[in-house]
């Protein structure tokens, strides 16, 4: 059993399209250092400064990464070495893995 905390609220980035700021799935890096946050329509990462703590990436500026061209983006998982990132969305069905290798 884990029980989980308040850490922060997070701003992101928005346009006129308010599903750019709507959080739809997050995943942790496997070294912990940093976090990717999906919305419907993009991906982003929080990355701790080197040697912080986990919880500083929450402050930091979210780094905008690759668009993965989505109808409506709902999941998101780092790879198991961190090279990369899997998105998946909800539609079009049937719906398809995508993997994205890190910039």
């Amino acid at each position: 059993m884990s029980t989980l905390i308040f850490v922060a609220d997070i701003q992101l980035p928005t346009s006129d399209d308010t599903n750019f700021a709507r959080a739809t799935s997050a995943a942790i890096h496997p070294c912990a250092n940093r976090f990717l946050l999906r919305t419907y329509r993009k991906v982003y990462e929080f990355r701790a400064a080197p040697g912080a703590a986990f919880e500083t990436a929450f402050a930091a500026t979210p780094v905008s990464l690759t668009d993965t061209v989505e109808g409506q983006g709902e999941a998101i998982e780092y790879q198991a070495d961190g090279a990369g990132y899997f998105a998946m969305s909800e539609s079009p069905v049937p719906t398809r893995l995508k993997r994205v290798a890190r910039q």
